[in-house]
């Protein structure tokens, strides 16, 4: 069967038709919309059916390992069509599949299931016992002085070390641009030493005439930053809805309204701090002379837009005349006045210029002020156009407001942790003691929080659980912080070090390192004075060379190859996928085979079940919908014929990423560990999990339009703003490739594609991680299906109340078809839950005694032993003998009617 191989995506519906005649070759169905394929779906006489294998890594592949056995002994294995797995349970779906692949089908594959099968022969593979060989998957040999473990060091070591090739010196060149910034403000301070240098500068002295009156002080900077003020203004008069009406995104509002008005701001501080030196210098800039700055572009701007404005001259004159004028005359002179009192009180003390800001303090504190003199002027703007404006603008109007903030905080903690921070830091013994006491005394005020509560003491646990969940909250964001003024120190180190080796030149602009005012060698460790004596032309070199290294450094290092993608998936497909090999290759030094991985389109069916369907999670971390905050992610499927989801189309599995194979298949759909990973995410977890390489998710080309160029690419070609996107949560279905990660990421229990295509009987295996049995997954997926698709799932009480009192492993549950299908009949659920009951077999109770926890051990143990691996796969077994405990054989559909007779009351 050939699955649609357009330019196009193709649609669900296309998707669908396909492999319901792969399932069903005799059905004649060609092709149709949605609705009407999913009538004759209905009108089958034999429904579709699947079985659906949760999340949980090993733990959940196991448990359903003894599922799958006792569902083979039963004869029920090869009646489902379909097998749907995530993350686990893609571990043990992908080995039936690949088993069932070699053998010619399921059919061949059940009787060696079986508790009583016979042994095979002396030259056969046994895939049951191998998977006992690898129930450590990671490292099979465990121990310190194992290969296998240190192996995967080297390969962590080897691949992060890379990443940062590409991260380090993309993350330090972004934090060069304070100190480029400080550099062209701070540049007199290096041609004039000896006028500037010392307790005592002489600002006034007629050397820096030579600055002061340069053309390029005045009148370009001011000029430049008039142009640019008025630029934003335009923009911003052409965006109001009820004035110019222009609509545009927040890209475009950031680069034709923000941006200008920054480099507004940065160009005036700069004329600020190089005008008044000299024979100019003055105590206090005139107001007069400030307001009229302000007041020119915003006049222009007003003006230039009232003639581009469409319109008769009349309404013209009348708009001119009337009150949004003297709102921006208003907002110019409230504007000014309060950046010249930022400028002259805050940034600057008159009385005593010693005690003003350092250039650090200057370049963090000035913009973020200044900015905010824009604000005030544009509060006063609305306020006075009140009677003019709409709701609209005034939404924004705050709207924008908002963003600026938003600016003046980011540019603030960044100018903080590069310019501040290394200086208190580097300063340690200054502080040292005191910081160890205080400390000290936090420690032990900690430590009575950390000891058993007094009796009835409810206020000490809760202060203690806020402490905790403060502390994580801050952990990431701390960390970051300090990570950002480690690399502001590396760079001094860099900046010295490259120096010392360039022959000096101009001192204002040359590539001579950082020197005092008598040439005399400046240490890394003074911070001030690496900031105020390095020159700009160092400052650019070095960011240069920066953006190059990372640049040409992500051209050669593969964004999934050396991500922990690619280890991960070598040893899932060794473990699950070599089980049924027989004809393995096996390299005698690495114990890998090269042939043990399928290619997806090479699993495609012709009438032979079950039809393997592998989920994934499409994240959108960055999304604009806003109904899907929470689940930041849509379900992404691979199949034997198609890879894709519903919101962006699907592609031929033959050629998408290159023609993906079963493996890499299963290890995206198993990459729980990733910066994104659906409503799990967060912005600063994601950032330091970036950077650590903690990154099992794979990037691949869109299947949807946006990437017609890049599908068929197995990885991408640049990565730079791919990584940024990782690291920064901006993640979308709109750009040329996606980002996949694990499946339960969206859903846990493998059963939202199931019932989008419309399986009567789906079996759900929960080996989920739920040791206070909340039912997370179960109800996160009836949650999404109903929103997603309207169709119901209910559990009558009778069912639901033995699970819940953990008498009975499972409940059967009605999938509301006939709710959007019209006059259908309705399916059925029968969810089985790893769970104990106290019937188990005296080995697994033995095994649940020494480990509480079971069945619900930490996913993130995924090295399990012999006893853990035994204990899980009976588990499986019993639950199975459990369910089908007096019944007397037969379809799916008659286990169906046997479990919901069978109630406990």
């Amino acid at each position: 069967m050939k699955p649609v191989a357009d330019e196009n995506p193709a649609a669900f519906q296309d998707v669908l038709a396909a492999e319901y005649r792969a399932l069903r070759p005799d059905s004649g169905f060609e092709s149709g919309d949605e609705q009407e394929l999913i009538a004759r779906m209905h009108r089958d006489p034999v429904p579709l059916t699947a079985l659906c294998i949760s999340g949980g890594g090993i733990r959940s592949a196991t448990f359903a390992l003894g599922v799958i056995q006792g569902l083979a002994e039963r004869g029920l294995l090869p009646r489902f069509d379909y097998l749907s797995t995530v993350s686990g349970g893609g571990y043990i779906g992908g080995w039936l599949t690949a088993w069932s692949h070699r053998v010619g089908g399921i059919g061949n594959v059940a009787p060696h299931l079986c508790r009583d099968a016979p042994a095979p022969p002396a030259d056969g593979l046994d895939p049951v016992h191998y998977l006992r060989q690898y129930n450590s998957y990671m490292s099979p040999k465990t121990g310190l002085f194992s290969n296998d473990v240190w192996t995967i060091v080297a390969i962590f070591v080897r691949n992060i070390l890379l990443n940062w090739t590409v991260l380090i010196p993309l993350l330090m060149a972004v934090l060069m641009v304070p100190r480029l910034y400080l550099a062209m403000l701070s540049f007199p301070e290096r041609l004039y030493p000896q006028v500037l240098a010392g307790t005592q500068p002489d600002w006034a002295n007629p050397l820096l005439d030579a600055v002061s009156q340069s053309a390029s002080v005045w009148p370009v900077l001011p000029a430049i930053s008039a142009v640019l003020l008025a630029i934003a203004l335009f923009s911003t008069l052409l965006s109001l809805p009820s004035v110019g009406g222009r609509d545009h995104s927040r890209y475009e509002f950031s680069l034709q309204v923000l941006a200008p008005l920054v480099g507004s701001v940065l160009t005036f501080l700069a004329f600020d701090s190089l005008f008044y030196l000299g024979r100019n210098y003055e105590d206090e800039s005139k107001l007069l002379l400030v307001v009229q700055w302000t007041f020119v572009p915003c006049a222009a701007a007003w003006l230039l837009y009232l003639v581009v404005r469409r319109g008769s001259m009349r309404e013209r004159l009348q708009m001119f005349m009337g009150p949004l004028s003297l709102a921006i005359v208003a907002m110019a002179a409230g504007t000014g006045g309060a950046i010249w009192a930022v400028t002259n009180f805050v940034l600057w003390d008159a009385s005593n210029p010693t005690r003003s800001l350092t250039w650090a303090g200057y370049v963090t504190l000035g913009p973020p002020l200044v900015l905010l003199g824009f604000v005030l002027g544009t509060v006063l703007f609305v306020g006075l156009s009140s009677r003019f404006l709409k709701d609209a603008d005034r939404e924004w109007m705050a709207r924008a407001m908002g963003a600026i903030l938003l600016f003046c905080a980011v540019w603030t903690g960044v100018c903080a942790v590069v310019l501040l921070l290394p200086r208190w830091a580097l300063g340690w013994r200054a502080w040292g003691h005191g910081a160890l006491a205080a400390a000290t005394a936090a420690s032990a005020w900690l430590s009575t929080l950390g000891g058993p509560p007094p009796q009835g003491s409810a206020q000490t646990t809760s202060t203690r659980t806020r402490l905790l969940g403060l502390a994580s909250l801050l952990a990431a964001p701390v960390f970051l912080a300090l990570l950002a003024g480690a690399l502001s120190v590396l760079t001094n180190m860099i900046l010295v070090a490259v120096g010392s080796a360039m022959p000096a030149g101009v001192p204002a602009l040359g590539f001579s390192g950082p020197a005092g005012p008598n040439g005399e060698a400046i240490s890394w460790m003074e911070h001030d004075a690496v900031l105020t004596r390095t020159p700009l032309g160092l400052l650019s070199v070095v960011t240069l060379a920066l953006v190059g290294t990372s640049i040409l450094a992500a051209r050669f290092v593969n964004i999934n190859t050396f991500s922990m993608h690619g280890m991960y998936r070598d040893r899932l497909v060794r473990a699950y996928l070599g089980a049924s090999n027989l004809a393995r290759r096996v390299s005698r030094f690495t114990g890998f085979a090269a042939n043990d991985d399928i290619k997806m389109s090479d699993l495609a069916p012709s009438g032979r079940a079950p039809f393997h369907v592998l989920n994934f999670a499409l994240n959108l971390v960055g999304g604009n919908r806003l109904d899907w905050q929470q689940r930041k992610a849509e379900s992404f499927t691979a199949t034997p014929l198609h890879c894709g989801s519903r919101g962006v189309g699907y592609r031929p599995s033959a050629e998408y990423g290159g023609g993906i194979t079963l493996g890499t298949a299963i290890a995206i759909s198993g990459a729980a560990a990733s910066p994104n990973m659906g409503y799990h995410s967060s912005s600063a977890v994601g950032a330091i999990m970036t950077l650590f390489n903690a990154r099992q998710g794979c990037w691949l080309g869109n299947p949807g339009p946006a990437g017609a160029v890049t599908w068929r690419h197995p990885s991408p070609l640049r990565a730079v703003r791919l990584i940024v996107n990782e690291a920064l949560g901006q993640t979308s279905d709109q750009s040329e490739y996606v980002y996949l990660s694990d499946g339960g990421h969206f859903e846990n229990l493998a059963m939202y594609e199931m019932v989008r295509r419309r399986c009567r009987t789906i079996v759900v295996l929960d080996g989920g991680c739920d040791p206070e049995f909340r039912y997370d997954d179960l109800g996160d997926a009836l949650r999404k299906i109903r929103i997603d698709m309207g169709i119901r799932i209910e559990f009558e009480d009778e069912q639901t109340r033995p699970l819940r009192a953990r008498q009975r492993r499972c409940a059967v549950g009605t999938i509301r078809y006939s709710l959007v299908d019209g006059d259908v009949a309705d399916g059925r659920l029968i969810y089985v839950k790893a769970m104990l009951v106290g019937n188990e077999s005296p080995d697994i109770l033995s095994y649940a005694a020494a480990n509480p926890s079971f069945p619900h051990q930490t996913t993130s143990n995924q090295w399990f032993n012999e006893s853990q691996t035994e204990s899980y796969r009976s588990l499986g077994l019993q639950t199975v003998d459990d369910m089908c405990s007096g019944w007397q054989g037969g379809t799916l559909d008659d286990l169906r009617h046997h479990l919901a007779a069978t109630t406990i009351a």
